[in-house]
């Protein structure tokens, strides 16, 4: 297994995310509590930046969808979750159908399990093996 440098262990704070991109692959390196976690960057259901989302313990949130996926493994715990658009009520029939619409659609989506990468800390450097 070939390991690549991909970012120093200060540029990710506990608690925190940084997207990273190597061999044209995009990752989402994360803090849990002192150790660093790598996954895809794309969320496994509409292709979201998880960089983008939150991170809360072990627990990263697609910010468009807000699937739920660990970033220890990169299986998903939770499916899209829908949010009802404040006053939509209010909108013209026609943009309440197109919603209506884009939501079946987006149900629709099967959410996959992101790719987890192998991760080693090498003094203050964080590698990652891409397979």
């Amino acid at each position: 297994m070939k390991f690549v440098d991909v970012a120093g262990v200060n540029d990710i704070l506990p608690g925190k995310t940084r997207h990273v991109e190597t061999k044209g692959i995009e990752i989402v390196l994360a803090n849990v509590a002192g150790k660093i976690y790598a996954v895809s960057e794309r969320c496994g259901h509409m292709n979201a930046p998880l960089s983008k989302g939150t991170l809360y313990e072990n627990i990263i949130t697609c910010p468009l969808h807000h699937a739920t996926f660990d970033v220890r493994t990169g299986k998903m715990i939770t499916g899209m979750v829908e949010h009802p658009l404040p006053d939509l009520d209010k909108a013209p029939k026609e943009t309440q159908d197109e919603y209506r619409a884009i939501g079946m659609l987006a149900k629709g989506i099967r959410i996959h399990d992101l790719q987890s990468f192998p991760v080693k800390i090498q003094g203050d450097r964080v590698l990652v093996t891409i397979q």
